[in-house]
């Protein structure tokens, strides 16, 4: 699991500093810089770059100022690097990429950045070492602290790392928690998914799975989904939707394209509730045919 900063606390260029080598030596700033411009954990950057370059030593970043090995569209067969005037708009460009093709269409988490930017296998992987990219990724992120506001309450499109995916490919919607009450009969009735404990306001809940948003609002009564409070219904398009209820703030909108571990709102204790947590459904239709979660989640 990724650590992440408690509370979504941020990091500073003086506690970043430290573990900057080679050309990044005195750059934390420029790195928290293009991450905040283009809505990318300024960790995570950072993390990325250390690894891409051995820690600011390559070829790449120290005669090109490329820290992401960002290739040239215009060289032949895009086998030359992306040459930059100077090391921050080098780390800026990289930045604005990680969004641009990454962030910005749902794919979130280290492992499914890594399945894209270092896929095993490739052409450029003949010793089959880019299946540790996402292991070291997170090593570097942990080394520096932990990620900070794609773990904050209330970031829209932030990562939100819960663990490995489950083979049917589910996560679990929240990190470090603990099941306060299962999918099964309660109180004379059948509750219809699982209850996890969290802080109210403070923690973030992701998309178990990839899909479309099909509903993000505050559950009507009449509607169906009343007593839910702020509740999102994500359509995975595989014959299953998952449900996040209670909710204090909802991150996504109705009809978006979301992806697995993207943040789709904040803990909290809406609706009919007795305290703060975060009601999980896994169900076969939009509205009803709720099965037991467990099967589908990480053991």
């Amino acid at each position: 699991m990724t650590v992440c900063r408690p509370g979504g606390k941020t990091v500073a260029p003086e506690e970043l500093q430290p573990h900057l080598g080679g050309v990044f030596t005195g750059k934390a700033q420029a790195f928290l810089n293009a991450g905040t411009q283009n809505q990318i954990d300024p960790v995570l950057l950072a993390a990325i770059a250390r690894l891409e370059t051995g820690n600011g030593t390559s070829n790449a970043v120290k005669n090109y100022n490329n820290p992401g090995g960002l290739m040239d569209p215009s060289s032949s067969q895009m086998k030359g690097f992306m040459k930059f005037a100077t090391l921050d708009e080098g780390i800026n460009a990289m930045a604005r990429n990680l969004y641009k093709n990454y962030i910005g269409m749902g794919i979130t988490t280290i492992e499914a950045i890594g399945a894209k930017y270092a896929p095993p296998g490739a052409a450029n992987d003949p010793h089959g070492t880019n299946g540790l990219w996402p292991v070291l990724v997170k090593k570097f992120v942990a080394q520096m602290g932990g990620l900070t506001f794609n773990c904050e309450a209330g970031k829209p499109g932030g990562v939100v790392d819960t663990g490995s995916a489950s083979s049917q490919g589910f996560i679990r919607p929240i990190a470090q928690t603990t099941i306060t009450s299962p999918f099964g009969p309660r109180w004379g009735t059948i509750h219809k998914g699982i209850d996890y404990s969290c802080q109210d306001g403070v923690t973030a809940i992701a998309a178990s799975k990839g899909g479309v948003v099909e509903l993000a609002e505050f559950g009507a009564g009449g509607s169906g989904f009343g007593g839910y409070g702020n509740v999102v219904i994500i359509n995975h398009g595989n014959g299953y939707w998952s449900l996040y209820g209670h909710m204090s703030s909802i991150t996504v909108q109705k009809g978006q394209n979301i992806g697995v571990g993207q943040q789709v709102g904040v803990c909290g204790r809406t609706g009919q509730v007795t305290g703060p947590h975060l009601h999980f459904e896994i169900k076969t239709a939009f509205k009803f045919g709720q099965v037991d979660p467990a099967p589908y989640l990480p053991k």
